[in-house]
């Protein structure tokens, strides 16, 4: 019935006086861009409409039953009653095609922004700016899905942005780089495209340069020496903790909620695909990563994401980090071994605490010592969360509305281990490691 009033309201005559009066038809706020929000329509004009489509049904179907001689005057009145409401329906459906303005676009670089800018809005000091740009390999002309063309620099500054402020676009577009919010979701779009398919094999396949580099090494030396502190010393055992594991889980937007598509009595998605992303015990929507870091606050391996319904074990046996830290370093004078929270087995190159109903006072001592240095994985989670702020606005980690969701934790990671080769890290701090701002080239030298 609906299709009916639909028909006749978009008739010959009504469309000559649409044209004419340039009225565009209004719309939901979720099939409009930003720019075009403000003039959707709200919940109680689609009410108001349905009302109207119903009521008009009611009384063309009346209209039709009362043609006789002797209800002229009544169907008269039902006529005008008809028409009035057809009138009012196309005073809210429709409006006058407003002008859109545009934000013009800037041409920004590096040398744009002072030297506290670029420490405050970027997280990297302004001649690493120019490094990290070189070192990226990122092009000089970037071009985009649409054919929009970007510089480089625009294209690094852009992205960095929104992953340490966490802004919503259109506020970007408007405050700092100018264009519109289409454009910006594009620029950052290709910016984790672009180190996620560059910085992968470097974040989940790359442990045999670190430890050719020494950097294996010299943590399970620093951890050793940590630990004397406690009044553990395992300076002379052929193994050695110098990796810490465990598993992170980033917090996302609810999957599938709300109705499937515009309208009343919309179908709603299903629950499952809520519950197969839902931890009870954390209460919250997530996804899982698994990664494993040194004493310098690098992570030096990656697996996912899984769903954060997964268990730590699923991701330990999934990854096979065990199998690849043995083959790694099987004509190595010491093994350099993983160590892991309460969850985790005891295995070739993975350690955990001591879980025996009796404990001697050795592995007792053991326990409590490993537990207070293992503490420092945790730092390097908390460092990555509080430098990039997009990973706490669950409006932007809209599982089902954009790819970047799977990537953004990798790619955040990635650059903070670039960041702690050039301004250290809690974690170096605290076992007491310096490093080297030259070794960064050389990670990034096979980016």
């Amino acid at each position: 019935m609906n299709a009916h009033i639909e028909t006749f309201v978009q008739s010959k005559r009504l469309k000559v006086v649409i044209l004419e009066m340039k009225l565009i038809q209004r719309q939901s706020a979720r099939t409009l861009s930003i720019k075009k929000r403000f003039n959707s329509l709200t919940t109680n004009e689609r009410l108001f409409i349905n009302k109207v489509k119903h009521f008009l049904v009611v009384l063309l179907i009346k209209s039709r039953k009362e043609s006789t001689t002797t209800l002229k005057i009544k169907a008269e009145k039902t006529k005008r009653i008809v028409q009035a409401l057809i009138l009012k329906y196309i005073s809210v459906k429709y409006d006058i095609l407003k002008e859109l303005v545009s934000t013009p676009r800037k041409s920004v670089r590096i040398e744009d922004f002072s030297f506290s800018n670029c420490w405050n809005f970027f997280e990297f000091r302004k001649d690493d700016l120019h490094t990290m740009f070189a070192l990226l390999k990122i092009p000089s002309i970037c071009r985009l899905c649409n054919g929009c063309v970007v510089h480089g620099e625009e294209l690094l500054l852009r992205g960095l942005y929104e992953l340490v402020s966490g802004e919503d676009q259109y506020n970007i577009a408007e405050n700092i780089f100018g264009g519109d919010q289409s454009l910006q979701s594009r620029i950052f779009s290709y910016f984790i495209d672009f180190l996620y398919s560059r910085c992968l094999r470097l974040m989940t396949n790359n442990i045999e340069w670190w430890l050719k580099e020494g950097f294996l090494l010299e943590s399970c030396h620093a951890i050793q020496n940590k630990l004397l502190e406690y009044g553990l010393d395992v300076r002379n055992r052929r193994d050695g903790i110098g990796l810490f594991i465990d598993c992170n889980c980033l917090e996302i937007s609810r999957v599938a909620g709300g109705p499937r598509h515009d309208g009343s009595d919309a179908a709603r998605w299903d629950c499952n695909i809520q519950r197969a992303f839902y931890n009870g015990w954390k209460s919250i929507h997530g996804l899982k990563h698994q990664t494993l870091d040194t004493a310098h606050g690098f992570t030096i391996d990656m697996y996912g994401p899984t769903s954060v319904r997964r268990n730590d074990l699923f991701l330990l046996g999934e990854s096979e980090i065990n199998s690849r830290l043995a083959q790694l370093q099987v004509n190595e004078e010491v093994q350099i071994q993983a160590y892991g929270d309460s969850l985790y087995p005891h295995l070739t190159h993975i350690r955990s605490s001591w879980r025996q109903p009796v404990l001697s006072d050795a592995q007792r001592l053991e326990n409590k010592a490993y537990k207070s240095v293992r503490i420092s994985i945790e730092w390097n989670y908390m460092n990555t969360a509080n430098v990039f702020s997009y990973l706490k606005n669950l409006n932007k980690l809209r599982l089902m509305q954009t790819r970047n969701v799977c990537k953004i934790y990798v790619v955040a990671t990635f650059l903070r281990n670039c960041r702690t080769f050039l301004y250290i890290s809690i974690s170096s701090s605290y076992f007491g490691l310096v490093l080297d701002r030259k070794k960064l080239e050389s990670y990034l030298e096979n980016y």
